[in-house]
């Protein structure tokens, strides 16, 4: 697989020159839970999965692994989509007071493993965000679900291990993703992170507490691959 991060970079400074206003409002106001965020998406993803919901304007998102919501509430701040969300574990979504016009439009399916999820749902999804390990039955149920053209993005690319990041979970969604597409003429274009994003603690630090500027991938995308896909 082409693991090139040019196109990532071009897409986060395009995006950033053309929404930098809005992302800075952003910026300032992600809902993260008032509790340890561990194993969650952390503030560089957070980012990038509201950079894209501005350039890509969904209606209709689909999110596969909840947990405690942080995520969820990225791509609702900075879109007015409606987001399906499941996750198999128990309901640990954190409920932000006064933000109902969030948490209205997210409808929560706690217990619920992606397969049964995938089967209830109606149609017409244009956004995909996956936090989760992909089986090949996800894979088709997602593109059931979804319309002809419509952006996938998966989280933990790479995980943390030594010397050097080794390809998880996101990878292993993106080749499912990917293999599904060429076979059912589908075009793609892939954006993968580099694993020196991932392996940048004090910038990765820094953006939790958004000290750093919105300049450059690395604060903007620590571990996200996003693939966009249009039927041929």
């Amino acid at each position: 697989m082409l693991q090139s991060t040019e196109n990532t970079i071009k897409y986060i400074e395009d995006g950033v020159l053309e929404h930098k206003t809005r992302l800075e409002e952003l910026y300032k106001n992600i809902l993260f839970p008032p509790i340890p965020y561990v194993n969650s998406v952390g503030g560089a993803d957070a980012v990038f999965l509201q950079l894209a919901c501005l350039v890509e304007k969904p209606k209709k998102i689909m999110e596969i692994g909840t947990w405690l919501g942080t995520s969820t509430y990225a791509m609702a701040q900075a879109s007015d989509a409606l987001i399906y969300t499941c996750d198999q574990g128990p309901d640990n979504f954190y409920i932000h007071e006064g933000n109902d016009s969030y948490t209205n439009r997210i409808i929560r399916h706690p217990d619920t493993h992606s397969s049964k999820f995938l089967k209830n749902i109606d149609g017409g999804f244009d956004f995909v965000f996956v936090d989760g390990w992909l089986k090949d039955d996800d894979v088709e149920g997602i593109f059931e679900k979804c319309q002809d053209n419509f952006t996938f993005i998966a989280h933990d690319y790479y995980r943390r291990e030594k010397p050097k990041p080794v390809f998880c979970k996101g990878h292993q969604a993106v080749e499912r993703m990917l293999k599904y597409a060429w076979e059912n003429g589908y075009e793609t274009e892939l954006y993968p992170p580099s694993p020196d994003w991932l392996d940048n603690p004090y910038a990765s630090y820094l953006v939790k507490l958004r000290m750093l500027p919105l300049y450059g991938p690395m604060n903007i995308n620590n571990c996200c691959v996003m693939i966009k896909i249009e039927k041929l």
